[in-house]
């Protein structure tokens, strides 16, 4: 069954993460520095953190290992993401970390740089020093749920700054509603 969600919902994550990032190009009136933010979190946080997650349910050492690649490449875009729009608001003169998304994304970015490292040294399958302890990875287990689904949180809350319509905040969050039981339970 894991294989199964994988293969449907995989796909669907990235296509969603694909349209968004195109959506967002076009009601912009063109592709600016700023779209590279959320097109990176959208990508970091739905396309390649819910992959790294069913990914992992399918269970075994290798696709553990692929599960932490993609989760460590999704906290080095993320971190672009945050660059891009630190760099913004400096270049337009707009004050940092005002608002419950910006608070939200910096909880989630520190916790996706913190597990990363960590997850490495204390979980990697073949030298982890608690791999087979089953309290620290019920800890990372559900750490990384509650990272993740804070993300999809953060990635809503950016995406109802920039759409004022009803329409587009549903399609939106509607996919991520209904992926969220399949992907983070």
């Amino acid at each position: 069954q894991a294989e199964q969600k994988l293969k449907v919902l995989g796909p669907v994550l990235v296509v969603f993460s694909v349209i968004a990032s195109i959506y967002i190009g076009t009601v912009n009136n063109g592709w600016k520095w700023f779209s590279w933010h959320p097109t990176a979190m959208i990508f970091a946080y739905v396309g390649m953190s819910g992959n790294a997650a069913l990914i992992k349910k399918v269970g075994g050492k290798t696709n553990t290992e692929i599960h932490g690649y993609v989760m460590t490449l999704a906290a080095l875009l993320a971190s672009f993401g945050w660059y891009v729009i630190y760099t913004n608001k400096d270049k337009f003169g707009r004050p940092h970390n005002v608002t419950w998304h910006a608070w939200s994304g910096l909880v989630v970015l520190g916790g996706f740089i913190v597990m990363a490292p960590f997850s490495y040294l204390a979980l990697n399958p073949e030298n982890g020093m608690y791999r087979t302890n089953s309290q620290i990875r019920m800890m990372h287990k559900w750490g990384g749920r509650f990272l993740t689904s804070l993300s999809w949180f953060t990635c809503f809350l950016g995406w109802m700054t920039m759409q004022q319509n009803f329409i587009s905040r549903a399609a939106f969050a509607i996919p991520l509603v209904v992926s969220a039981p399949y992907v983070l339970l």
